[in-house]
Formats: structure tokens, sequence, C-alpha cells
């Protein structure tokens, strides 16, 4: 990993699940928002506990598990997100209670966003997901991580900038399609990697620095 991009986006995802979490008390069916809610939760704490990883310098490869990742951060750093939880959710303050929750929500980002196929997911208490994020993302932000985007001006002129576009357009639907036909897939859709007419939306200021700011 190359940039600090990583802090700014736990801290999007993490505003996201707050976004929902308040939405969600505002709609009448509870449980349309639910799991949405849940999963923006659970991967929200993996990216703010990977961000602490990455600043410390500690590497995390693949894993994903939110007790593996917990517990590869020092031990003055766990202590100070359980000190943020017991804050939040007093209840919690009994390290074996605590623990068996982490466990439960542990893999929620993928139990949950294929609940649909009918495997049994570990029931836990959504106060404490809600808290271990909270508490998470303070910590993150108490040892000084936190990013704010500043758009930058840039000498490139409209069109270079479409055409860097369409030509991220073009190299996206190759490889894609090299991708699916490497495991065997078959795809009736005729790729033309000429998206000049496609119209593609520019998603604003392309070019953003991004400086080391405090809370």
């Amino acid at each position: 990993m190359s940039t600090d991009f990583i802090v700014y986006e736990a801290k999007a995802f993490y505003n996201a699940y707050i976004g929902l979490e308040q939405l969600n008390r505002e709609v009448e069916d509870k449980m349309l928002l639910w799991i949405p809610m849940l999963v923006n939760g659970a991967f929200s704490i993996e990216i703010t506990l990977k961000a602490i990883l990455f600043k410390r310098g500690i590497e995390y490869g693949k894993e994903h598990n939110l007790l593996i990742l917990f517990e590869m951060l020092p031990k003055s750093i766990q202590d100070e997100i359980w000190s943020h939880l017991a804050e939040k959710a007093p209840e919690y303050a009994d390290p074996k209670r605590r623990t068996d929750e982490l466990i439960l929500i542990s893999n929620a980002f993928v139990d949950y966003r294929y609940v649909f196929e009918g495997k049994v997911v570990p029931a836990f208490d959504m106060r404490f997901l809600s808290a271990f994020a909270n508490a998470a993302i303070c910590t993150m932000f108490s040892l000084g991580y936190n990013l704010f985007l500043i758009p930058c001006t840039s000498e490139k002129t409209d069109q270079e900038i479409d055409s860097m576009i369409e030509s991220n357009r073009a190299e996206s639907i190759q490889a894609i399609q090299a991708h699916i036909e490497k495991k065997g897939g078959e795809c009736s859709c005729d790729f033309n990697t000429d998206t000049r007419n496609s119209r593609p939306t520019r998603p604003g200021p392309l070019w953003m620095s991004l400086p080391d700011s405090p809370i």
C-alpha cells in the first residue's frame, strides 16, 4: 500500500454506517436497512483496524477476520479501544463478555452479506458492534490518524481528462473480460472497447492531496 487513503476510507465507511443507523430509526420497515447497516458497520471496523495497522507498519496480508486483526494491534492500542468501548457500552467492561462478542462479529461482513443463502449466522448484540466501531474510529483519531481530501488544480485539459477516463474504461473492460474467460465463464455481451459514446460520468476532481490533519 503506497498511500494513507485507507485512513480516509475508514472514516468514510464509518460515516456510511452511522448514516444507515440514523436512517433506520426513521423507516417503518426496521428490517429493510438492518443487514446493509450491519454489513457496513462490520466493514468499517475492518478498515479502521487495518488503517491503524498500516500506520503502525504492521502487515496484515489478506486477513479479514476482526478478532485476528484486533489481536495484531499493540496491546496499548487494544486497551485504548476497550477503554472507549466501556465508555460507550459499560456492560462490556467485562473481558470475557466483550471477547465473546468480538468473536461473534469477527466474520459478520462475510456472514451477513450472504445471509440470503440460508446459512445459520452468529447472533450478536448490535449495540456491541456499534460501540466497537465507534471505539475503533475514536482510537484511530486519538492516535493522530485522520485525513481530509483537498481538491488540487491540474494542468490537464478537460479533453485530456476525458481521454484518461476513456482509456481506463477500455482497459478495465478488457481486464474484466479476460478474468471471466480465465474462470471458464461465457458472456454473450459485446465487449466494445470504444467508449467514446458511452458518456462516462466524471466523479469530480481527479487529483486530490491527502494532508495529515488532526481530528
